[in-house]
């Protein structure tokens, strides 16, 4: 079962960012990359809504 992402700070949020834009650069995202980036980009939105 996957984890939810919680993001707390500006800092994480930043942080996040960057890895979900690494991640999405791979050449061959795998089912588990690809559940990741769901999770990610969910967590940044959930950040956004609430603090930006």
């Amino acid at each position: 079962m996957e984890k939810e992402i919680v993001i707390k700070t500006e800092k994480q949020y930043e942080e996040n960012m960057v890895a979900l834009f690494e991640l999405q650069e791979k050449e061959e995202l795998t089912e588990a990359d690809k559940k990741q980036i769901a999770l990610m980009l969910k967590a940044g939105e959930k950040y956004e809504d609430e603090h930006l």
